[in-house]
C-alpha cells in the first residue's frame, strides 16, 4: 500500500505542476491578449479620428467647390455620398486626389471667370 500511496502522491504532484504551468501560460497569454486589445483600441481611435477628419475635410472641399461653381453657375447636384467600396489603405492617396481635384476646379473657375470678365 505504501507504493500505491507514493505513486498517488507523485501523480498528484505532477498534476499540480501541470496546473501551475497551465496557469502561467494562461497568464502570459492573457497579458498578450490585453496588449493586443489595447493596440486594437488605439487603432480604432485613430481610425475614428481619421473618419471624422475625412468627413470634415469633405465638407470643406464640398463648400469650396460650391463656391467656385456658384460663381459660374448654380449647382444642382446633391452632396455625394461616401464610397463604401473605397480601400482604407488608400486614404492618403484619395485625400490628395480630392485636394488636387478641388484645386483643378478652382483653377478652372478662375479661368472661366477671367474670360467672362474679359468679355464684358
Amino acid at each position: 500500500m505504501s507504493d500505491a500511496v507514493e505513486r498517488y502522491r507523485e501523480v498528484v504532484a505532477g498534476l499540480a505542476d501541470a496546473v501551475g504551468e497551465l496557469r502561467a501560460r494562461d497568464a502570459a497569454r492573457a497579458e498578450e491578449l490585453r496588449r493586443e486589445l489595447r493596440e486594437r483600441d488605439r487603432e480604432l481611435v485613430r481610425a475614428t479620428e481619421r473618419v471624422t477628419l475625412g468627413r470634415g475635410m469633405f465638407e470643406l472641399r464640398w463648400e469650396a467647390a460650391l463656391q467656385v461653381l456658384w460663381s459660374v453657375e448654380e449647382p444642382g447636384k446633391p452632396r455625394p455620398r461616401p464610397d463604401r467600396r473605397a480601400d482604407p489603405a488608400r486614404h492618403d492617396e484619395l485625400e490628395r486626389a480630392a485636394d488636387d481635384a478641388l484645386e483643378e476646379l478652382r483653377a478652372s473657375g478662375d479661368r472661366r471667370l477671367f474670360r467672362l470678365r474679359r468679355n464684358d
